[in-house]
């Protein structure tokens, strides 16, 4: 039996977060071993679920953003820090002296700008010193953690090598609108979308069929899922129109009079 179904943006990321906490390899590291969960409206859902919290103000955990017609990040001043979680409680330690704590068997869970059909995630890099992707992954790669990028079947691009090949890092052009940003291709992490979402939560087969749409659907995933039988169906379809009932998140970017290197934004005609 076939069914289909849409999702937008943010009942993706719900839908995401709650499969990238049922992952068996998280629920080991939460209750045996270590966890980080950085930065970023996708990441937020997996520590929703997996921690079972309420997060109402989502500027917060977000860094770098896409929103409001730019590329751009969050206040400094307001974000907090990545999640460290040890056998399931959260610790309050510095985040990288917390990694370099960590071994083969833990998890560190941190989504992409974009990923591609060779299994490779793109992450736009606004820091010039690597931002938390730049300073982890090669503790990560080092020590055998294991990285999962939870991440929209939205942001599938034709190639991530190729777009950092373009990307001219924080000394770039200042024509631009929005964060001068590096460009960081990683390969070999557990990309959780949709599609492997109602794999890990239903049991079921999906293939993408469609994609966007207008009113509050932009950016929608629309998807044909193979299900047993008809509660199998309704299994599907439920965890679908509540996650759908969530509404579009709304992280605002930073003040344009707060940057330290102005685009175009503030420009009210490009000369």
């Amino acid at each position: 039996m076939i069914t289909t179904l849409a999702l937008h943006p943010a009942a993706a990321k719900t839908i995401i977060g709650q499969a990238v906490a049922a992952l068996p390899e998280v629920q080991n590291a939460f209750k045996r071993g270590k966890i980080i969960i950085t930065a970023g409206t996708t990441n937020v859902m997996v520590a929703k679920a997996l921690l079972k919290v309420e997060v109402k103000e989502m500027e917060a955990y977000a860094a770098g953003i896409i929103t409001q017609r730019a590329a751009c990040v969050t206040e400094k001043s307001s974000r907090l820090g990545p999640w460290c979680l040890e056998k399931g409680v959260p610790v309050q330690a510095d985040w990288l002296d917390f990694l370099d704590s960590m071994r083969a068997g833990d998890v560190f869970i941190k989504g992409a700008n974009a990923y591609d059909q060779a299994g490779l995630i793109g992450i736009m890099l606004g820091d010039d010193r690597g931002g938390t992707a730049g300073r982890a992954v090669g503790m990560v790669k080092a020590r055998g953690i294991t990285w999962i990028a939870p991440i929209g079947l939205e942001k599938l691009i034709p190639c991530c090598i190729n777009a950092e090949k373009w990307m001219q890092g924080t000394a770039g052009s200042s024509m631009r609108l929005g964060l001068k940003c590096g460009y960081l291709t990683v390969a070999n992490t557990r990309i959780i979308n949709e599609i492997e979402s109602f794999k890990i939560l239903c049991g079921v087969s999906a293939v993408q069929i469609a994609a966007g749409g207008v009113g509050g659907m932009e950016a929608a995933s629309v998807l044909a899922v193979e299900c047993g039988d008809e509660n199998h169906c309704r299994e599907v379809l439920q965890i679908a129109k509540k996650a759908n009932q969530v509404s579009p998140l709304k992280v605002r970017r930073q003040a344009c009079a707060n940057c330290a290197d102005p685009c175009f934004m503030q420009e009210k005609t490009i000369k």
